[in-house]
């Protein structure tokens, strides 16, 4: 990789060597920051000074190595550049055994000055057969006799063929440089940070040019022109990884590359550097020369180089890291001890510098216990700041300071009342983060319910908490000890109260029944009565209440982590899936889900997850179902779920099932679940789902136990509405299964009075279960509905199981060549919808195709782009076997003009009749049937 803005040194060094070469020795000194490029340039100028033929001795000053008499110059006697007669000479001339490991002379008797004086003449000596390059790489650390053989060379360089190149940080000149500067063949170049051109270029050489526009002026921002640092934002680019690929289009990415190039430069540092860095890390924002000072106890000056050190690496800007990741990674190199006396030491300066208690608080907590007077006084004071300091990390997404802020502040106050606020705002920060987390919360919280010390609007949050975590006893006495909602009970409160009652009567309908009439489920004055449906309610028109529809899109706008309650989240986007609103149910939890992003809202993504996975299942696309649910389960702790573990894990067992993936299922099915959860919604949800497993499995008694018992619950607990709870055709299905048509009969007919005319999906699921067990004539028309309901409703998958029972009847009656293309028709949706059993099934029973049809006819449908729209849709029914009189019945026009589209269609297409038509036609050409 090319050296980049380093051009006018190089050349200027290249004329220093043409000179010495001809016995006008030079000194030249190159000065820059930390990874600033100079062991690169002196590298790159060392190949060309022996390409040059001049002869090479290299070495490189290390801390470690100050203490080793002559370390740097047995460098040069042992180096991998050194030609060997030159190593002879040397020996010669001096009397050294060569090489000296350690750098000890032969003889240890010696005087240092005269050890010197021979090094120095052998060197020159040496030059005499031609010209000679040493190069010292970071010459400040050098060892004091080589620093000695060093000044004394450039004495004697001035007529000798010697050029001598050293590099040096930041700090002032050691005496060698600051004596050779002022002689006239000398010339110190300093190397600045690159520009942002600069940048571009060093991005340039590994990226492409687009890439290196792009991500220029952020990696300047983060890196200072640093060439290290920049060139690990390379390094983090060309990564494999998400994080890569985001980078890559947006800006630069910061990984694990250019953490390790920023604490490398650090302890390039030296000590001091790294202490001042340490000392930044830890007081933040307070950072200042002056404050930097006090809390080292170094002099002003020591602390303004090493700012400037700082800077000129582009580490920094104005004491401040550039990247916020540096001071996490400075502080993770800590210990808890050296961590606790280094936040304690902030507190104390920051204290004696008046600032306000609820500034140094923070540093308090961090450091553990503090005994000093002066300490208690701040945490006495910071307590009553603390909720108001706990909002403000909240909204600024710091959640680990907002609970750090809460639990002290609980742990402080003396007000009983005021405690129990805290520890009910503490739980209710930490259940949206983990769940499980905010269980240890419950019991302070029933305490301080029973000293009356919680808001009706707190006292409904812990009563959720308990449901959800399967305390059932709990929760009910909860409610049993908060009395009626008081006049004027604040609008906040009669939410709370609302919200509750609609989840517990959901989700947990057996707590529900318990306190149903209780006064504190009481409804407000005005309210319209209980939200939830009658048993045998008939959804209004549009398979779904219009007003609740709309009042379900308002809550989800209005969400906001943190301060929306979950719950009424999860059951306004459930209101659109009972609505069959998807389209509008998979924006909202993809919405929800990126606000989520980077809140610490575990929960929150735990739940969304879980709810598109739903709505993947009503759509057929099972394979992005089965991730999203087995995400959800990954999202929280088992412990975190609940009882609600229920929901995910029937969604990963049905999407598992309905793809042939059984020994997944099963494994699922395995799990520990909470024994309370079978008391819930959720309980019915995991019936349902392992109930349809035992189905697919080939045990339709155990699957007829599940759907039976689902539907005893259901009606027992008043939530009997399949487009909740569909458990009438589940069991319908099974009883198929067992030989009782009859029953399954009834049961379905019931199932579709309760749905309703308007309905799309379930409807169509249900007509084609009645479907299955009605005779050949009335199964033809029902599966011709089914299909267009299945068709408007988007469920891929039950449209395609749709299709093999249309395929299965035409092939009865003996139309064949339409039975065939309904089965291509059913092929090519089980294998978009990842249903990988019903696909193989298919394959395995379909028919040899006509020779005369090549694959690409029947399989893709891009040659109908030569169609207009009408030649398009009749060929659309055409391909799925409708006879010329059903398409014009469904298009509206006369058996004529669909016979002259489809002759249109066919020369277009260059085929010769109908069986010869593709059936991978776009879904919104035409009703299907």
């Amino acid at each position: 990789m090319g050296l980049v803005e380093r051009d006018a040194v190089v050349a200027e060094l290249r004329t220093a060597l043409s000179d010495s070469a001809k016995g006008r020795g030079k000194v030249a000194v190159i000065r820059g920051g930390i990874a600033s490029g100079k062991t690169a340039l002196l590298r790159a100028f060392e190949e060309h000074a022996v390409a040059s033929g001049a002869t090479l001795l290299r070495a490189s000053g290390a801390p470690s190595e100050q203490s080793l008499r002559f370390g740097v110059i047995e460098q040069f006697f042992s180096g991998a550049t050194t030609p060997p007669e030159a190593s002879a000479m040397l020996s010669r001339l001096t009397g050294l055994d060569a090489p000296q490991v350690g750098g000890e002379l032969s003889s240890a008797a010696r005087s240092g000055t005269r050890d010197a004086h021979d090094l120095c003449v052998g060197l020159l000596e040496l030059s005499r057969k031609g010209p000679l390059v040493i190069t010292v790489d970071d010459h400040q650390f050098a060892d004091s006799a080589s620093l000695q053989v060093l000044t004394y060379l450039q004495h004697r360089i001035g007529t000798a063929r010697v050029m001598l190149l050293l590099s040096q940080g930041t700090e002032p000149p050691s005496e060698l440089v600051a004596e050779a500067l002022r002689q006239p063949y000398s010339r110190q170049f300093t190397l600045y940070p690159l520009s942002p051109e600069g940048v571009g270029q060093l991005l340039a050489q590994r990226l492409d040019s687009s890439a290196a526009l792009r991500q220029a002026p952020g990696s300047y921002a983060l890196t200072g022109g640093n060439p290290l640092l920049t060139r690990a934002l390379i390094d983090d680019s060309l990564a494999p990884g998400p994080e890569a690929s985001a980078g890559a289009a947006d800006g630069p990415v910061t990984g694990q590359a250019f953490t390790r190039a920023v604490m490398a430069c650090l302890h390039r540092g030296g000590p001091q550097l790294l202490r001042t860095a340490r000392a930044i890390a830890v007081l933040g924002e307070f950072a200042a020369p002056a404050l930097l000072a006090r809390f080292l106890d170094v002099r002003p000056s020591v602390v303004g180089g090493a700012l400037e050190a700082l800077e000129l690496a582009g580490l920094t800007i104005d004491a401040q890291f550039r990247y916020e990741g540096t001071r996490a990674a400075v502080l993770d190199e800590l210990t808890p001890e050296e961590r606790s006396a280094l936040n304690r030491r902030a507190a104390e300066l920051l204290h004696h510098d008046g600032v306000a208690p609820s500034d140094v608080v923070g540093y308090l907590l961090a450091a553990g216990e503090a005994d000093e007077p002066w300490a208690a006084r701040v945490l006495h004071a910071a307590a009553d700041q603390a909720l108001p300091h706990a909002e403000q990390a909240l909204a600024l997404g710091k959640v680990a300071e907002a609970v750090q802020y809460l639990e002290f502040a609980s742990r402080s106050c003396g007000d009983e009342h005021k405690r129990a606020m805290l520890t009910a705002r503490l739980a209710w920060v930490q259940w949206t983060s983990s769940p499980a987390a905010a269980t240890r919360h419950h019991g302070p919280l029933q305490t301080a319910l029973e000293k009356e010390l919680l808001s009706g609007r707190e006292v409904m949050r812990l009563v959720r908490s308990l449901a959800w975590h399967g305390r059932p006893k709990e929760a009910v006495r909860a409610l049993e000890s908060l009395g009626a909602p008081p006049e004027g009970d604040g609008s906040r409160d009669q939410a709370e109260r609302k919200l509750t009652r609609q989840w517990l009567s959901r989700w947990h309908p057996q707590i529900f029944a318990q306190v149903e009439r209780h006064a504190a489920m009481s409804e407000p004055p005005g309210s319209p009565g209980p939200a939830r449906r009658p048993q045998t309610a008939v959804l209004p028109r549009g398979t779904g209440n219009s007003s609740a529809v709309e009042g379900a899109e308002q809550v989800l706008q209005r969400a906001r982590v943190r301060e929306t309650p979950l719950a009424s989240v999860i059951s306004a986007l459930h209101e659109l899936l009972a609505a069959e609103r998807f389209e509008r149910a998979m924006y909202w939890c993809n919405e929800l889900l990126q606000k989520a992003e980077g809140q610490h809202a575990a929960a929150w993504r735990g739940v969304l997850l879980d709810t598109r996975a739903a709505v993947s299942l009503r759509l057929g696309d099972l394979a992005d179902a089965e991730r999203d649910a087995c995400s959800a389960l990954t999202a929280l702790s088992a412990r975190s779920w609940g009882v609600a573990i229920g929901s995910p894990l029937s969604h990963a067992v049905h999407a598992a099932t309905m793809r042939g993936h059984f020994d997944k299922a099963a494994e699922l099915l395995n799990q520990m679940i909470p024994q309370a959860m079978m008391d819930t919604r959720y309980g019915l949800q995991y019936r349902t789902a392992r109930g349809h497993f035992h189905l697919a499995t080939d045990r339709p008694h155990a699957a007829l136990e599940d759907f039976e018992a689902v539907g005893d619950l259901v009606v027992k607990w008043k939530l009997d509405h399949p487009m909740t709870l569909p458990w009438r055709g589940d069991l319908a299905q099974a009883l198929v299964r067992v030989g009782q048509t009859d029953r399954a009969r009834e049961l379905i007919k019931d199932q579709l009075r309760m749905i309703g005319p308007d309905s799309t999906r379930m409807r169509g699921v249900s007509l084609g279960i009645l479907a299955s067990v009605s005779d050949l004539k009335q199964r033809l028309p029902l599966l011709g509905e089914v299909v267009d309901l299945l068709q408007a409703g988007g469920d891929r998958y039950e449209l395609a199981r749709a299709f093999v029972e249309l395929g299965q009847v035409w092939q009865i009656l003996g139309k064949l060549d339409r039975a065939q293309l309904i089965r291509r028709r059913a092929l090519q949706l089980a294998k978009s919808c990842h249903a990988e059993q019903l696909y193989d099934q298919l394959v395995a029973t379909r028919e040899p195709l006509n020779s005369e049809a090549t694959p690409s006819q029947w399989e893709d449908a891009e040659g109908m782009a030569v169609l207009s729209e009408a030649e398009r849709r009749v060929a659309a029914l055409a391909a799925l076997g409708r006879t010329n009189r059903e398409i014009g019945r469904k298009l509206h026009i006369t058996v004529s003009t669909v016979e002259q589209h489809l002759t249109r269609v066919y020369r277009k297409l260059n085929i010769k009749r109908r069986a010869d038509l593709p059936v991978g036609l776009p879904a919104d050409i035409a009703d299907i049937a």
